[in-house]
């Protein structure tokens, strides 16, 4: 505990335990003079023996349970008296007679002269309270309860355990840690989670022995004994705790994201506060909800229906894929002499939630005003374990505050109910459309059941899905303890049907009594094997699982993600309290989605909803893996694999679409194209070059030759092959071009176009990065190689045409307007006016037949711009200057996808404030539920282009050319970004601020990297320091769409604007 610290987090510590006499209120001075007064007394009787003073209290009595204090005195001046009987009347024949006597004394000065706390600890309470964590008094004191009353502070203490309550649970009192040991347990937190405060050494100690965090309160100039006891350090008095500092750490915890108070409804905060691992996941669980249902998802667990297209034509997409949800495990309800705890029905006295991104875990804590007037206490924390991919865990304890009563818990895991994403009112209104961006409706029960599993404490329920023919199942086991006192008969019933598996515990429970519910649930699902063998396979992993305990799994998800924040995290120095937090809720968002996908996809949505149907797309190569790629790259690779498994699909796609090679799906789940508008689908052939890239950047990072070998370098082949059958030849000998036609690039308001700059500019790297790999695998592994061509026909000529296509491919440039058109047509469209566009009128998607949009220059989302920074060599700054100037003002930003890309590159071109203002933008998409569709699932490419838009543009980070180049572009309102990268089976600590830019290389060996063109070289352990004159270039304001017009006016280009 020697970490401690004043201005601890509400992540750091969950709750504080105070001493009473001396610590909250002087009662010490009233415990003093009743027992001055009553061994002046006494000894005054006895001649001979030495007068009571001052040294007594301190040295003998303070801190010690009554009768314990009157043997120790009585022993110091060899005195012996019978123990006697704690119900013996208040005298002098026995030593709890004279305990007994005290008492009335102390209760008589009590009531004569009365008490208030001290001041300071009243501060450093009320700072606490507000904070959210859990207090409790642990005291010796019988009168602890009396003594708080008197004070006016019982309603702030809901647990005390004073000499009374000890004695009746038959625990040691102080110097034995038991007292503090007990109130953590009744608290539901682990000793090394917990703080104790105290002033006297036996108490110290007591604390110390248990594992807590100590803090010793000096109020009679024995701060020196109180650390030799133990403490981690003293105060005088706890005001010195109390600072805005303090409630600043608590209130601004860059660790963790909460919500207290009144709850949303709108479906976002169950998004926001969602838990996963890439595999399993489940939206936010919270108590008083009733049955909660179709809010657990299994990546890849999917329904499949034939689409029904209005008019059909050869090749488009014949089957829906639909992500379903998985049984629900986050149903526990609580009832209270038989009334039910829930939302608008029973008084909610406190309701907070609280996303840990160091622990992993959702934490809910709730209090409770029954019908009958009795408070009731709910905590509960839940998570989903990053080691053990199949199993969740839920941790509730019920706590009684005020009075006895019938507590039954009712934990369930509920099977399929619909999961269709139901449009909004504003969408149901005449003529208003159903947002595509939304989940596809499945049928009506696609889950039928397969079998139930009830046996010793564990229950089972398995489905199969009617159309994909998947299995899947999930198993539930509980643990339940009582906790504050003595034990309590418990009734326990479990049963297993078709639609659910319940479970109900009972019991009835005593004023401070509660009980801890601790749920664990396993989940499996194949598309291969029956769901007989998915409920077996859940049992075996229960088995192994449960009796660690469900502590252990806690503590184990904290290591792991320790880990994982070493090499990931980011961190920004500035004067702004929330930015780290969200920075960190973004970047905890992209581990939920992708860390334990373990050869699945990452799914637009991840496993936090249903959105998109749970499908994936390119959003993954361009978005999520350049940071998976640096930070953590098993992760990559894994997610790689995801696409080499689509193989055998893509080919067979390629030849649908009368291609050679293979074309990956738009969007699928299952490797087969899912996409049922082709113009805005199918159409984005730069899908494959999305691929390809990123299996570029992984090769380049990681040197893993070996997984050229395990499909790597049949993606190469299939993809170049593609491009090259796909594109055609223009022009005469010797000044031909290879062009691409009826593609459709990332830019969805503008479809089916000829030359999209984004494809073509991907597809000349794709052809040439290809025949580049493939010729270096010849070289270097001929063996290897000639299998591969031999398995592909692929000759040497045919790598040389890939080459000579890249070298001639067609890059749409406008002399006259001086940019990059997006397409050989788009500078001959209208001009949409954005600016003078309603607001009401956006997305336009949703209020625009695609016709219309498709006529104008209008872009959903980065296109032209979004090449400008992957193929950031292909383009000199004068260009990007130029194409930003133009493409921005005309970019609607309706895809989430957007932002991001526009901060990167308007920080690179000088557009300091606007790069800003785009990062934050995105920063914020979920958070602040900015599209308006965060109920729908984490924006997973969003979370990924944070920390592009952190190391690619503010860090200024380009990699397009296989080297780490920087050209940095801090923003004015931060003073420092720190971050690491993996390079070469290497780490590099990368520090950034005003003037300088340093590099620490964790490796075996040196590496070059450049800074603005010069090449510095990175020694092993040491850190290496280049200054910077400045950050890059600034322009102030931001394109306006005037200059457009301006710009093409001075071409001699008359293209009108319009708005509605």
């Amino acid at each position: 505990m020697n970490a401690f610290r004043p201005e601890y987090r509400h992540r750091d510590y969950k709750a504080v335990l105070f001493d009473l006499d001396g610590v909250i209120t002087p009662t010490a001075l009233l415990h003093r003079k009743a027992w001055e007064e009553l061994f002046t007394a006494y000894f005054s009787e006895h001649p001979g023996v030495s007068a009571y003073t001052s040294e007594d209290y301190y040295n003998l009595l303070d801190g010690r349970p009554r009768y314990e204090a009157v043997a120790a005195i009585l022993a110091s001046r060899g005195i012996s008296l019978p123990r006697g009987s704690e119900s013996d009347p208040a005298g002098t024949n026995s030593i709890c007679a004279l305990g007994n006597m005290k008492n009335d004394k102390f209760t008589q000065v009590l009531h004569r002269d009365g008490i208030d706390p001290y001041a300071g600890s009243l501060a450093y309470l009320q700072q606490v309270l507000g904070a959210g964590l859990n207090v409790a008094v642990v005291s010796s004191s019988r009168n602890a309860r009396t003594v708080l009353k008197a004070a006016g502070l019982e309603e702030h203490f809901p647990l005390v355990i004073g000499g009374q309550e000890a004695a009746a649970r038959g625990l040691a009192g102080k110097p034995a840690p038991d007292t503090f040991l007990a109130a953590a347990a009744d608290l539901g937190w682990r000793p090394e989670e917990c703080v104790v405060i105290e002033d006297a050494t036996s108490g110290v100690v007591a604390a110390r022995a248990g594992g807590f965090g100590v803090v010793g309160v000096a109020r009679e100039d024995n701060a020196a004994a109180l650390l030799e006891a133990g403490a981690d350090f003293v105060v005088e008095d706890l005001s010195e705790l109390v600072s805005e500092q303090a409630v600043k750490a608590w209130e601004e915890d860059p660790w963790s994201i909460a919500r207290t108070g009144h709850r949303e409804s709108s479906g976002a905060e169950d998004t926001v506060f969602s838990l996963g691992n890439g595999f399993l996941g489940s939206r936010a669980a919270q108590l008083g909800l009733g049955d909660q249902s179709g809010g657990t998802f299994i990546n890849g667990l999917h329904e499949v229906w034939q689409i029904r297209h209005a008019e059909s034509a050869f090749g488009l997409a014949e089957t829906g894929q639909t992500m379903i949800s998985a049984p629900d495990f986050r149903t526990l309800r609580v009832f209270i002499n038989d009334e039910a705890l829930e939302v608008g029905r029973t008084e909610m006295l406190r309701d907070d939630l609280r996303l840990d991104f160091l622990d992993g875990t959702l934490n809910a804590h709730t209090l409770w005003r029954t019908a009958e007037g009795h408070r009731i206490e709910v905590k509960s924390r839940s998570m989903i374990s990053f080691t053990d991919r199949h199993m969740a865990v839920q941790d509730i304890h019920v706590r009684l505050l005020d009075a006895p009563a019938q507590v039954l818990i009712q934990s369930s895991v509920i099977g399929y109910r619909s999961t269709r994403t139901v449009a909004s009112p504003e969408e149901t209104d005449a003529g208003g459309p159903v947002d595509p961006r939304k989940s596809e409706e499945a049928s009506a029960n696609p889950l039928n059941p397969a079998g139930t599993f009830a046996e010793d404490a564990r229950l089972g329920i398995s489905y199969e899905v009617s159309g994909s023919g998947m299995s899947v199942a999930a198993m539930v086991e509980h643990q339940v303890a009582i906790t504050g006192g003595a034990q309590a008969d418990l009734s326990i019933s479990r049963k297993a049907a078709d639609e659910r598996a319940d479970e109900v515990i009972s019991t009835r429970l005593g004023a401070g009594q509660g009980v801890r519910v601790s749920k664990f649930v396993v989940y499996h699902s194949s598309r291969r094997h029956p769901a007989q063998e998915m409920l077996l396979r859940s049992e075996r992993v229960l088995k192994h699982l449960v009796p660690l305990g469900i502590d252990e799994h806690f503590r184990t998800q904290r290591r792991f993600l320790a880990d994982y924040w070493e090499r990931s995290d980011v961190q920004v120095d500035c004067d702004d309290p929330a930015l780290q937090r969200k920075i960190r809720w973004n970047l905890f968002q992209l581990a939920q989605a992708a860390g334990r996908a373990d050869g699945l996809g990452i799914s637009a949505k991840g496993v936090s909803g249903n959105g998109y149907s749970g499908h994936y797309f390119w959003d993954t190569e361009i978005y999520v893996m350049p940071f998976l790629t640096y930070t953590n790259q098993q992760w990559a690779r894994n997610t790689l694999r995801a696409r080499v498994a689509m193989i055998p699909a893509a080919t067979r796609r390629a030849s649908i679409m009368n291609e050679a090679g293979l074309l990956f799906p738009w969007r699928t789940i299952n490797g087969e194209e899912a996409s049922a508008y082709y113009p805005a689908g199918t159409a984005q052939y730069h899908i494959n070059a999305d691929v390809v890239y990123s299996l570029n950047r992984y090769l380049s990072v990681m040197e893993d030759d070996e997984f050229l070998l395990a499909g790597g370098a049949e993606i190469l082949v299939g993809t170049a092959r593609m491009w090259a059958s796909l594109g055609f030849w223009r022009g005469e000998p010797g000044d031909e071009r290879f062009h691409i036609h009826g593609v459709t690039g990332p830019d969805e308001y503008t479809a089916v176009v000829n030359d999209n700059l984004y494809t073509n500019v991907m597809a000349r790297f794709n052809l040439r990065r290809s025949a580049q790999l493939l010729t270096e695998m010849a070289q270097e592994r001929p063996r290897d190689y000639a299998l591969l061509a031999d398995k592909y026909a692929l000759e040497e000529e045919e790598i040389l045409l890939w080459l000579k296509a890249a070298h001639c491919m067609h890059i749409p440039y406008s002399e006259s307007v001086g940019i990059h058109p997006q397409d050989e047509h788009f500078l001959n469209r209208e001009v949409w006016d954005l600016e003078n566009t309603a607001a009401d009128k956006r997305p336009l998607l949703l209020h625009y037949h695609p016709l219309v949009i498709y006529r104008f220059q209008v872009i959903k989302q980065a296109d032209a711009v979004l090449a400008l920074w992957l193929r950031s060599s292909d383009f000199t700054a004068e260009q990007k200057l130029a194409d930003f100037n133009y493409y921005d003002p005309l970019t609607t930003g309706d895809s989430t996808l957007s932002a991001t890309v526009q901060s990167i590159l308007a920080a690179e071109v000088g557009y300091r404030d606007l790069a800003l203002e785009y990062f934050e933008h995105a920063l914020n998409v979920d958070l602040d539920n900015l599209h308006g569709n965060t109920a729908d699932g984490v924006h997973v490419a969003s979370t990924g282009g944070v920390w592009s838009a952190l190391i690619y543009g503010f860090a200024g980070l380009r990699d397009d050319d296989d080297r780490l180049c920087f050209d940095p572009r801090l923003p004015e309102a931060w003073r420092s970004i720190s971050f690491s990268l993996a390079w070469h089976g290497m780490r590099i600590a990368i520090r950034l601020d005003k003037t300088s830019i340093t590099f620490t290389l964790d490796g075996a060996y040196s590496r070059p990297l450049w800074v603005r063109g010069e090449q510095v070289d990175l020694i092993p352990g040491e850190s290496v320091v280049v200054e910077l004159a400045d950050q890059g270039p600034v322009r102030e304001g931001r394109p306006s769409l005037d200059r457009v017009f301006e710009v093409q006016s001075e071409a001699g280009v008359d293209v009108p604007r319009k708005a509605w």
